[in-house]
């Protein structure tokens, strides 16, 4: 080094530490901007519909099942159609229990709802009423322990609009929390109040779900209740073999010979109550079925598959 040449000041730590600071901060990311309130506006529909959300009536989340004993699932996957993916820990959901979902949607119709919701409340033997249930005990104790099993299950959806399109993913409970004010015996709840699940309701959009005729669905048992809400989803639907429906649904019927009987005096239920125009069973072991023009989807173009 050159003697005349100027010697530079020797760097204190406490400049050094200054240097990086200044270094970091000169690398940081700018913070992402503050998204909107997780606010959900529930649709409307009238006093003679309930929405049905697609990707869970095109599967087996809610099974047919009736009598017999209800599987305890953990991370379960659960049958559905190619597009859709469902994970679900919990005790069996049934039609039945859909049933009571379905009212409760149907209570908080319209209502903007968000982190800090709003109760739905509703008296218990006036749901039992709207759900066609008997009015007594033993329907005041199901009722409680429907509510239970959609607040204590898990379900995680995952859909796909196409084969390259990234996945919408959604989950938790179907009900959130719930609180009850009993008469008579410890089961005897007669007045509810439930939080509903908002990032599944939040999936209540066009295209998304359908409108269902609810005075149909309540004549209906539950193979015809599952056969209607998935049918509804689609104006023109696919023909689909035997097997498949046989999955979908759910059905605990080990011989498919025996759910064919099944299915068909299911369709001709379906048929009698205005639902569909026309049912058949292929050579191929494929259902065809016409709609009726009488339930109104929410989208003009809704795809099944």
């Amino acid at each position: 080094m050159d003697a005349t040449e100027p010697v530079a000041p020797k760097e204190t730590a406490l400049d050094i530490a200054t240097r990086l600071e200044k270094t970091a901060a000169s690398r940081k990311v700018p913070p992402a901007p503050a998204q909107p309130g997780g606010r959900v506006q529930i649709p409307l529909w009238s006093d003679e519909h309930r929405p049905v959300l697609h990707d869970l009536v095109r599967s087996a989340l809610f099974t047919c099942g009736q009598k017999d004993a209800r599987k305890d699932l953990k991370a379960n996957p659960i049958y559905a159609l190619e597009h859709i993916r469902i994970t679900y820990t919990g005790e069996e959901l049934r039609q039945r229990d859909y049933d009571v979902y379905l009212q409760i949607l149907h209570l908080s119709r319209g209502i903007t709802v968000d982190g800090r919701q709003e109760w739905v409340e509703f008296d218990a033997r006036t749901l039992i009423k709207q759900l066609r249930w008997t009015q007594n005990s033993r329907s005041l104790v199901e009722l409680r322990e429907t509510i239970r099993r959609l607040t204590a299950c898990a379900l995680e959806v995952a859909r796909a609009r196409t084969r390259t399109s990234p996945p919408v993913i959604y989950g938790g409970p179907l009900l959130l929390k719930y609180a009850g004010a009993q008469e008579g015996s410890f089961d005897e709840v007669t007045f509810w109040k439930v939080q509903i699940n908002t990032e599944v309701a939040a999936q209540l959009k066009p295209g998304d779900y359908t409108r269902i005729d609810w005075h149909v669905r309540a004549q209906l048992g539950p193979l015809e209740k599952w056969l209607h809400a998935f049918y509804s989803t689609n104006q023109a639907p696919y023909p689909m073999k035997v097997e498949t429906i046989h999955k979908l649904c759910g059905s605990r019927m080990a011989e498919l010979k025996s759910f064919r009987r099944a299915i068909k005096s299911a369709l001709q239920r379906l048929t009698d109550v205005g639902f569909l125009a026309s049912w058949q069973i292929d050579t191929t072991d494929k259902i065809k079925v016409t709609r009726s023009q009488m339930v109104t989807l929410d989208s003009p173009s809704v795809d099944q598959g």
